[in-house]
């Protein structure tokens, strides 16, 4: 290897270094605000102040993902289990 070739791949090699560690710092600064938004999530769908569509409307997650979230979160159901077993327990 020349010491051409040399300078060209430590040059390649310093360029994909600061490309990586500006990456980090933004993939770092992605999962700070993802943290952030899901526990607003939490916090509202404990505090009942909106259901989990509206939620949706006003985040980037589906009723769905927010609903499991919650779930993930234990937040408690809005209503009781009302189904009862045909097998009842004597």
């Amino acid at each position: 290897m020349t010491s051409e070739e040399r300078e060209r791949e430590a040059a390649a090699l310093t360029e994909l270094d600061k490309l990586t560690a500006t990456y980090r710092e933004a993939e770092e600064s992605f999962d700070r605000a993802r943290q952030a938004l899901q526990a607003g999530i939490v916090k509202h769908l404990m505090e009942r102040n909106a259901a989990p569509g509206k939620i949706a409307a006003h985040s980037p997650y589906d009723r769905n993902h927010i609903r499991r979230i919650g779930i993930q979160a234990g937040v408690p159901p809005l209503r009781s289990k009302t189904v009862r077993s045909t097998q009842a327990s004597d």
